[in-house]
């Protein structure tokens, strides 16, 4: 039995490549085993929508992955924190905690998206936390979801404009003190996380981490972090290799 965790999958019906890639994914697990996803999972979502084919698509795979005897967990990320416990369950998938402690592998170790490690991102944190309440999101979903689409997209881009060279690593970036601070208030040394969509094995950057493993985002590459009685291992390979 092994734990597996992947993140920043951005799934939508605009690439089924990425839906056909993350299927033969689910097919590689074996009974017993777990897959811990670490939000992202969608490239936005803003409630269930029955005329969205990757939706359903999700739904079905998921649901036989189960069958299998796979046990399935959700981390909301920046892109799909307002699915809900009900929304979990249409999915097939269990809802964990935005900051979750693994204990399957020889230590525990803190798994979470990784946007809360951004804490200098002032803008983007006080609108998670407004998002948070629940008379805003029960206002929101008042809205038609034509509506909200066109809302999750418009947050999207401003998004993507920030990528790339013109981002600022200062503002975007991972805060150190915040990273130690959730490993001591979590007792751990070994953190698993995404969000930054930047792939890589790293060590002892504050005085708690052993090891910090950052699982890069779905697309030319697939990245996972499988979890075993042995250790951690952070391993990446060409999605080609998945759907060809």
């Amino acid at each position: 039995m092994a734990s597996y965790v992947i993140a920043d999958l951005h799934l939508s019906i605009e690439n089924k490549q990425l839906c056909s890639a993350f299927a033969a994914f689910l097919d590689k697990l074996k009974k017993e085993d777990r897959l811990i996803i670490s939000g992202d999972f969608f490239n936005f979502f803003v409630g269930l929508d029955p005329q969205d084919p990757c939706q359903l698509f999700i739904k079905e795979i998921l649901q036989k992955t189960k069958k299998r005897g796979i046990e399935i967990f959700f981390q909301h990320g920046n892109r799909d924190f307002l699915i809900s416990k009900k929304d979990a369950e249409f999915f097939n998938f269990t809802l964990l905690p935005e900051i979750y402690v693994e204990t399957s592998g020889p230590e525990p170790c803190l798994i979470m998206h990784g946007d809360s490690l951004c804490s200098n991102d002032k803008k983007y944190q006080d609108f998670k936390a407004i998002t948070k309440k629940t008379w805003i999101r029960k206002l929101f979903f008042m809205l038609p979801l034509f509506i909200r689409k066109k809302i999750a997209a418009k947050l999207r881009d401003d998004s993507q404009k920030l990528t790339g060279k013109g981002r600022d690593p200062l503002i975007y970036g991972l805060v150190p003190n915040t990273l130690e601070n959730f490993l001591v208030d979590n007792k751990c040394s070994i953190i698993i996380h995404g969000h930054l969509h930047q792939y890589g094995a790293h060590h002892s950057e504050t005085p708690h981490e052993k090891q910090r493993f950052a699982l890069g985002d779905w697309g030319e590459y697939y990245s996972f972090v499988k979890i075993d009685s042995d250790g951690f291992y952070l391993l990446r390979y060409p999605v080609a290799d998945l759907v060809n």
